[in-house]
């Protein structure tokens, strides 16, 4: 769908992962901050290459950070908004769509830290009768509850169907009763079905045993901790000044999508940030900052399906074997996202791009995109690599 679509949008160097994932436990270890190890180093080159390239070929900006050791490099190309001069920047804030989903995972494994629930615990008894079936919170993170895409019945794949949600205002139960007008037909536990409404009912979760507002919570537990100033859970449509617009491409028809009420994301993909603010996210998460490290472990799990706890694998292309990267995509309305970090939180690659196609498994810029992914993993690869 269009918040962040299906787990095979696969990469050539970006190959989610399909190996066995461990299961979920409640118990945790005292939180550490090891520091990261890489050399820094980082070659940027054939990256601002590739950045102009995804803009020649039909984003209207692109922007990317990448972090190896204490170094870090912002490039940009395009425009912020079509048929204006004013240029894009990598501080410039965007929706990050799908990118969302990691962090709501991480308040929820810190909420597990704090046995407020376990990764068995059963949904409905936290919130009491949000389901029809038993659905674990584990089952909720990796994907595997089986319950149907909200944004199926509420948004097909379709620029004007799509636009017609920009401006309405829904609750989450709005969402959930919506993916229940569809059949349920996986048993859950049972396999890999990709469903936003997954994540907006975890957000349902976090909002019952952590103090009522989700946007709090992420405050809270997720953008203080790990010094992320730029990040918010928008109270409203309107995106802040000197935003990336987002446009939804058909063709050679461009549609602006930047306003969108978070309502219709929730939990599942409603936050803005920027290239810089997602990458400090990473390297918190994987240096123990804000999840106790046995958590991170178990997040850095690889499951069959390619999806963990809040996040996905991707091959590490720096030196040789079977090194991953572990983060998320963002395919949203009119934005496009990837953010992946090393495990041990030493390097970070964040790129985001203003075009996307209506059906979300489509990227209308899929080559010029993996190109640009390349050349920000081989850009943060250590010194002698």
């Amino acid at each position: 769908m269009g918040i962040s679509g299906g787990i095979r949008w696969l990469l050539p160097a970006v190959m989610i992962v399909t190996t066995a994932l461990v299961a979920g436990c409640s118990s945790t270890s005292p939180r550490s901050t090891p520091e990261p190890s890489a050399t820094a180093t980082l070659t940027t080159a054939a990256l601002q290459q590739a950045l102009d390239a995804l803009v020649a070929a039909g984003a209207p900006a692109a922007v990317v950070e990448v972090v190896s050791g204490d170094r870090r490099w912002t490039g940009s190309a395009g425009v912020l908004t079509r048929g204006n001069p004013a240029v894009a920047t990598g501080e410039a804030p965007f929706r990050i769509s799908g990118i969302t989903k990691s962090m709501v995972a991480a308040v929820i494994l810190d909420l597990v830290a704090e046995k407020r629930l376990t990764l068995d615990t059963d949904v409905n008894t936290v919130v009491p009768g949000l389901l029809p079936r038993a659905v674990t919170i584990e089952q909720l993170l990796e994907q595997t509850s089986g319950l149907p895409n909200y944004t199926a019945t509420m948004a097909p794949p379709n620029v004007d169907s799509i636009l017609a949600n920009s401006g309405v205002e829904r609750t989450d139960a709005d969402l959930v009763a919506a993916a229940l007008t569809q059949p349920w037909t996986q048993n859950p536990g049972s396999s890999y079905v990709y469903s936003d409404t997954n994540y907006v009912v975890l957000g349902e979760v976090i909002r019952t045993l952590d103090g009522g507002v989700l946007a709090d919570s992420l405050q809270r537990r997720i953008f203080g901790p790990a010094g992320m100033t730029a990040t918010r859970y928008p109270a409203d449509a309107a995106m802040p000044p000197g935003a990336l617009h987002g446009y939804l491409v058909n063709g050679t028809d461009y549609k602006d999508a930047t306003s969108f009420t978070p309502s219709f994301f929730g939990g599942a993909g409603a936050l803005v940030s920027t290239v810089a603010d997602v990458n400090r996210f990473y390297r918190a998460l994987f240096t123990g900052k804000i999840v106790p490290p046995a958590l991170v472990a178990l997040m850095q799990e690889k499951p069959e399906s390619g999806y963990g706890l809040g996040v996905v694998a991707a091959r590490d292309t720096c030196g040789t074997g079977s090194k991953l990267l572990f983060g998320q995509r963002g395919n949203g309305y009119g934005y496009r996202s990837v953010s992946f970090s090393s495990p041990d939180g030493s390097r970070q690659l964040t790129l985001a791009w203003t075009a996307s196609g209506p059906d979300p498994t489509r990227d209308p810029l899929e080559q010029q995109a993996t190109a640009a992914i390349n050349a920000a993993i081989t850009s943060t690869c250590p010194t002698g690599v």
